[in-house]
């Protein structure tokens, strides 16, 4: 009898470990979290990002390291006193020491960075300050829209959806803006192994497809580029950084998968390690003007997935290639284009002159 009572609590103890659980505001970053990620390749990647519903078992334990990078939370206040004009309880991250592709802006954009709040009513976690220097100069933007993230609790098969805007004016001929709307749902509970994360630990998938036109307007003439993308977070409680995070980029109803990010520790990769939040990128085309009609993308070594999409002065797209740095434009007319270059959360813009 007494082996009886012992399976039947082990069997309750072993269900009570491995159960749904429940993700609040209290499992978001807050100020003075430094949260280091590595990033692995999704060419070869067995992520199925099909998998989803209840009870899963996420087994990544065999993702490789590629590069880390840390992204440290201030307050805005710390970071410039400027940027208290946001709120006195906004705090974020830099996100990039360089504007993607503003060269052909008037101005500089350097040290950006996302601010973020815990508010209520309801309760959420949102993206409502962009913050960089322009010219030189700290200037802080608030989202006249914020972009909610996640409405809490989060508990499987939870749904909703928000619309975002920001507007970065950057002199007084020249405008940045974003907008979009995002639609989340949480599409599956289990556990997960990383790397990190040896022994399975309960979380939520998260699904949030993304919708949003960047554009830019300089003397009067606007150019909009849309971008469209999936993330894929699995969240467990007391981590205040995804285990795993998946950007995709969506075409239509096909899903790339363009970079993976987990929760990891300092390791040595025997390679040049970012340790600031995300590497600069810059994005060249060369010959510029093109010769023959064929102009190449000099891009990061470590970006393996991405999306060209060229525009010409009138933001009609004209060319759209996937993981192909060589571009042909030779059927285009002669004159100014913008070639939109998206890895992962990266985005990135170049001028090119056929």
């Amino acid at each position: 009898m007494n082996k009886v009572f012992l399976l039947l609590f082990t069997l309750l103890i072993t269900s009570a470990s491995y159960a749904q659980i429940t993700v609040t505001a209290s499992d978001m970053p807050i100020s003075g979290d430094t949260l280091r990620y590595s990033t692995a390749s999704p060419i070869g990647s067995t992520i199925n990002l099909g998998d989803s519903g209840t009870n899963m078992v996420w087994d990544y334990s065999a993702l490789v390291p590629r590069t880390q990078a840390v992204d440290t939370y201030k307050t805005a206040l710390s970071v410039s006193f400027t940027y208290a004009l946001i709120s006195l309880s906004a705090y974020g991250y830099k996100v990039s020491d360089t504007f993607p592709g503003g060269t052909f802006l008037p101005v500089s954009i350097n040290q950006l960075y996302t601010f973020f709040e815990k508010k209520t009513s309801p309760s959420r976690f949102s993206a409502t300050a962009f913050a960089a220097k322009i010219a030189g100069i700290p200037t802080p933007f608030n989202y006249t829209t914020d972009d909610d993230w996640y409405y809490f609790p989060l508990n499987y098969l939870n749904n909703d959806s928000s619309n975002f805007a920001l507007t970065i004016g950057l002199t007084g001929t020249a405008t940045l803006k974003q907008k979009g709307y995002r639609k989340t749902r949480v599409d599956g509970w289990g556990t997960i192994v990383t790397p990190f994360f040896t022994t399975p630990v309960n979380c939520l998938r998260v699904r949030s497809e993304i919708h949003e036109i960047d554009s830019v307007t300089i003397s009067g003439f606007p150019l909009g580029f849309p971008r469209n993308t999936v993330e894929y977070r699995w969240l467990a409680n007391g981590e205040h950084y995804p285990i795993l995070w998946v950007t995709t980029n969506l075409t239509g109803s096909t899903e790339t998968i363009t970079t993976i990010r987990y929760r990891d520790m300092a390791r040595d990769l025997h390679v040049g390690v970012s340790t600031t939040n995300r590497a600069s990128y810059n994005v060249e085309a060369y010959p510029n003007p093109a010769v023959n009609g064929v102009a190449t993308l000099k891009l990061p070594v470590d970006w393996k997935q991405y999306h060209v999409a060229v525009y010409d002065m009138q933001s009609k797209l004209v060319l759209e290639v996937d993981n192909q740095n060589v571009l042909n434009l030779q059927a285009l007319a002669k004159g100014t284009y913008v070639a939109q270059v998206v890895s992962g959360n990266d985005v990135t813009y170049v001028q090119i002159v056929r």
